[in-house]
């Protein structure tokens, strides 16, 4: 549930952070050493993310579409030569999360792309990489969403662009579901449709989004003093995601399922 939220806080914070020559990213002159997704009992002398939920509650707002809310910590750990040096650090590298996480209060969360096995942090990756697979479904998504406009609008009043980026997760969303549906589509391979089937089987939801995303409990050092030279500053982010839920039972149980 949270394990491509977590990759895509790690791919923001690598994308935004300040790099050195060597391409990693550095608090003052000092480069994070490591990035955990889970609690860990032992880490580098040095500094080091973790990426970390607590819980994720689902409620539902309205028929056929579910609400979760999801709470996830990032904790800074700085281990340096003496007290103060891991203080300073411990809180310069909490300040530099922090202001690259604010500026994100929504953000998309997209599974491994089945045409390529690349990772990525926005959906416009398809129809950029991929345009010869999802260019008819994007012009058939721009002409619906005209259509509509014109239906709902005066005439004097030209329909907006479309965000690249929800035109693109909207395109492919319609060939993920056509592909299973069992619909050929032009210029997909074969080892791609069957990474989208496998997807469809495991429930994978390719695009998610994330909305309201705040950080509400910023901890810029704990000040452990039990702990000698080491240092954690936390950030609690939580965020709001919408589901689809469309099969509500009891009858969606076939006989057979024993």
């Amino acid at each position: 549930m949270l394990e491509k939220v977590y990759d895509t806080l790690r791919g923001i914070l690598y994308h935004e952070l300040p790099k050195n020559a060597k391409n990693q990213i550095v608090i003052f002159d000092r480069p994070i050493t490591g990035f955990y997704i889970g609690e860990q009992a032992v880490k580098p002398n040095g500094i080091s993310l973790t990426f970390k939920g607590s819980s994720s509650p689902l409620k539902d707002i309205a028929f056929g579409l579910q609400e979760f809310e999801h709470t996830v910590t990032i904790e800074i750990s700085v281990g340096a030569d003496n007290i103060e040096t891991t203080e300073r650090v411990t809180q310069e590298a909490t300040r530099l999360v922090l202001a690259v996480m604010r500026k994100h209060r929504r953000m998309w969360v997209v599974d491994n792309c089945p045409i390529c096995e690349k990772f990525t942090l926005n959906p416009q990756h398809f129809t950029v990489d991929h345009n010869n697979i999802l260019s008819t479904y994007a012009t058939t998504v721009t002409n619906e969403f005209n259509n509509l406009w014109t239906d709902t609008h005066d005439p004097d009043i030209a329909p907006p662009s479309l965000p690249a980026s929800g035109l693109a997760a909207e395109a492919f969303i319609r060939m993920y579901n056509d592909v299973g549906a069992g619909v050929t589509v032009t210029n997909l391979s074969t080892t791609a449709r069957n990474n989208i089937l496998r997807m469809r089987t495991d429930n994978v939801e390719p695009v998610r989004m994330l909305y309201d995303v705040l950080c509400n409990d910023i901890k810029g050092s704990d000040d452990a003093t039990n702990r000698q030279l080491y240092r954690n500053g936390t950030i609690v982010l939580r965020a709001k995601e919408l589901v689809r839920q469309l099969y509500f039972g009891p009858d969606n149980v076939p006989t057979t399922a024993y």
